[in-house]
């Protein structure tokens, strides 16, 4: 599947540092990825899917993110949503959406508001007569999608995940997202004024569920990081190579040959390649239990130790690498024309979503007491001060 999308991640790669520059939403690039079958990449054959594993997605997220680490990241409620309907337990449901999905349709995300605590207990409504009402400040990947699924409190009591089309009347997408990094993700505000909805595009929300889900949203997150971290060697590697004065080590008057220099690349360099392979194997632990479905709880536990206990390695990994790659030049290398800094700040608002520090604690109850990870989760969305 590579050598199909190659061609789409070097085009992207081409304009990355120019759109970043001057803040271009990348519409044009993910219409590229869309036309390759990007977005069905996970969906199975006989829906007109790709039928990729999640090992080999994982790869290929990892290469869009070294083209640029925008793409994952607002196709993330897309990929998440595929996974959601590749277990749904209505086949109908299953099979509506997948064939969606396989002709091209993309699906965004409007979870989180500024005003609510929790993504279960929205101040966005939806009334009996399906009228959806609301405010959502952090949108990820919805202004370049069909669809979009976001979350509302149900007149009747409990959440409900709901999905209307993006050009429907009452929906508004804004493009006001203000963070240093992952800048052109379209992770700005939604905004829902008497939205109709259809009753078939309401589902409620089982609390007690438990599913990978939340793993596989953290894995688009790792590939993202492990594609920085290709992009940052790859750009101090062409930084160093580009030099032709060596201010500080006369004796090595090209930077490339000075030994401190190639000591610096070599730690980059490996540090890259234990971050693609933390991802790859946190891909592989969930592709098991995608094979195993409906996977026991030990299996689902297993896959979230391996990816969240991935999360913190392959977060510092990458954050180490995009600082410590400054240490190859002098003061030109924090210059506008190279950019270099754009690989810190997007990793630093990657790595800042669902904070490590959580992910650590859950991973160190397991390996203590063999406390679930789900369990852990609930425990903490609910906010007992529990200290097993």
């Amino acid at each position: 599947m590579t050598d199909v999308f190659d061609p789409v991640f070097t085009r992207i790669a081409g304009g990355a540092v120019e759109r970043e520059a001057d803040r271009r939403l990348p519409v044009q690039e993910v219409e590229w990825l869309r036309e390759a079958g990007f977005t069905k990449l996970r969906v199975p054959r006989e829906y007109g899917g790709l039928g990729a594993t999640l090992p080999e997605f994982a790869e290929l997220l990892i290469q869009l993110g070294r083209a640029d680490s925008n793409l994952p990241q607002l196709l993330r409620g897309h990929i998440g949503f595929v996974e959601s309907r590749l277990v749904h337990a209505d086949a109908e449901v299953r099979e509506r959406w997948l064939r969606r999905v396989a002709a091209g349709v993309i699906v965004g995300n409007a979870q989180s508001e500024r005003a609510s605590t929790t993504w279960f207990a929205p101040e966005t409504t939806l009334t009996a007569t399906g009228r959806l009402n609301g405010r959502k400040f952090y949108s990820t990947g919805s202004l370049f999608a069909d669809w979009i699924q976001t979350t509302a409190a149900l007149d009747t009591g409990g959440t409900a995940n709901v999905l209307v089309p993006a050009t429907a009347p009452g929906v508004t997408r804004i493009d006001d997202w203000d963070g240093f990094g992952q800048r052109l993700t379209g992770s700005g505000t939604t905004l829902f004024d008497d939205v109709p909805v259809a009753a078939e595009d309401v589902e409620v929300v089982d609390l007690a569920a438990v599913s990978s889900l939340a793993a596989v949203f953290q894995l688009v997150h790792l590939a993202t990081l492990a594609g920085i971290g290709r992009a940052a060697v790859a750009d101090t590697v062409a930084y160093v190579a580009g030099r032709t004065r060596n201010l500080h080590n006369p004796a090595h008057p090209s930077p490339g040959t000075d030994p401190q220099v190639q000591e610096v690349i070599g730690r980059l360099g490996g540090a890259s390649i234990v971050a693609d392979a933390a991802v790859l194997a946190a891909a592989a632990a969930l592709e098991q239990v995608h094979r195993a479905h409906p996977a026991g709880q030990a299996a689902l536990d297993r896959a979230d130790v391996a990816v969240f206990g991935a999360q913190g390695v392959v977060a510092r990994l990458v954050l180490d690498l995009t600082t410590e790659l400054f240490e190859v030049g002098g003061s030109s290398a924090v210059t506008d024309r190279f950019r270099l800094d754009r690989h810190w700040r997007n990793a630093r608002t990657l790595a800042s979503h669902n904070p490590v520090i959580y992910r650590d604690r859950i991973v160190g109850q397991y390996l203590l007491h063999g406390t679930s990870p789900s369990a852990a989760y609930a425990k903490l969305r609910e906010g007992v001060g529990e200290e097993s």
